[in-house]
């Protein structure tokens, strides 16, 4: 797409913007208005946003993509902890010390949809089991967590009663214990061949915040498929600022500022976040690349006059499949959201859609909030979340 068509549709989704704004105060107003009493008035319903991430869950599409993972490895300064999913979903974890000698096992037993059953064994020492803290979502990587941290509370746990501390179970009155600060590296496996490795080291680069060099804790994570490296992703935790480049497919940064408009970062990006993020870029980046445009095409003298005046946006074109939403704590690509928003809303919204405003507010309305994702790189998210 040239720079003067692109100015040409940037400044007219603003106008859309705008105009479709005044449009919705405007039928506000008519609807507080007497009406004849053989017309109905028909409210239109606020949007939900998405549940707000908490400690232990961070939403439906991290877990849905989190399930998919068969491995998890731990390595930590003293020791590595190696999770598997079974096919009945239950967790287990083998903790080793840094010579390969098992030293505790970990399981989580799916007892139903809302329970599960926690069981710690240490050679030495009688099994522990409880039930798992209500709110929390097990998953690989924190089974890891748990069996780590279990493993080094060993002297303690014949002489206390348990307590949760956060998402950790802990002898109680334990001091508290940052266990990833102990982790040195994580690696993922998926089903599928994919695979993702995240390490913790000092760096330096150019600050994305004030384009200093400067040097500093980051984490980076390389991201294969079959084997082969096809992209990766870095946090670099004092700026707040997390950066990706799947060449081919996406690349970009975001960081608190451009988050700003959505509130700012909801959770702590750890190592798990990293290798599952990557995930997230490269299955939902390749989906909308391969599906193509983003709104239904139809033929006929009102689609071509729409097409010239705001181009139908394709899924490879530059300015489209890069861009993003924070959908809780994963990035999707705005285009994604566009096409689900037309989906669920209105099956009559199509390309032509972008410029008649006047003619459906629902379709305006995705197309608002997609001018949104577009200009602020992720603040998107009280679109619709996706699964």
């Amino acid at each position: 797409m040239s720079a003067p068509r692109k100015r040409m549709f940037t400044a007219f989704l603003l106008f859309a913007v705008v105009a479709g704004s005044a449009g919705s105060v405007w039928r506000a107003r008519a609807q507080s208005a007497p009406a004849p009493s053989q017309s109905t008035v028909q409210s239109l319903p606020d949007r939900i946003p998405p549940p707000r991430v908490t400690e232990g869950d961070r939403g439906v599409t991290y877990h849905s993509l989190e399930n998919k993972a068969t491995h998890v490895t731990t390595t930590f300064r003293d020791a590595i902890a190696i999770a598997e999913r079974g096919p009945d979903g239950d967790l287990s974890t083998r903790v080793t010390d840094l010579a390969g000698n098992e030293v505790a096992r970990f399981k989580v037993h799916r007892v139903d949809a809302g329970s599960d059953s926690l069981e710690f064994t240490l050679a030495d020492k009688a099994t522990k089991h409880a039930a798992r803290r209500s709110g929390l979502r097990p998953t690989l990587d924190w089974s890891n967590q748990q069996a780590y941290s279990f493993w080094k509370d060993r002297d303690a746990l014949d002489s206390s009663s348990l307590e949760w501390q956060g998402t950790l179970m802990r002898p109680a009155g334990a001091r508290r214990r940052d266990v990833m600060a102990e982790a040195l590296r994580t690696d993922t496996e998926w089903l599928g061949g994919a695979s993702a490795s995240v390490i913790k080291k000092v760096g330096t680069h150019t600050s994305y915040v004030t384009k200093r060099t400067v040097t500093g804790p980051v984490f980076i994570s390389g991201f294969s498929k079959g084997g082969v490296e096809v992209g990766f992703s870095q946090w670099w935790p004092e700026e707040q600022a997390f950066a990706w480049s799947f060449p081919g497919l996406t690349e970009g940064y975001i960081d608190a500022a451009r988050l700003q408009p959505s509130g700012g970062w909801s959770f702590s990006p750890d190592m798990a976040w990293l290798n599952t993020q990557n995930l997230a870029l490269h299955e939902f980046h390749t989906a909308v690349a391969t599906q193509g445009r983003v709104s239904q095409k139809q033929s006929g003298w009102l689609h071509k006059i729409g097409t010239f005046v705001a181009p139908a946006l394709l899924a490879n074109e530059v300015g489209c499949d890069y861009l993003h939403w924070l959908d809780q704590s994963i990035f999707r690509p705005c285009c994604d959201s566009h096409d689900r928003c037309y989906e669920k809303d209105s099956p009559a919204c199509t390309a032509s859609s972008w410029w008649m405003f006047w003619s459906s507010w629902q379709c305006t309305r995705c197309n608002m909030w997609a001018v949104f994702c577009f200009k602020t790189g992720g603040g998107g998210h009280v679109l619709y979340r996706l699964p």
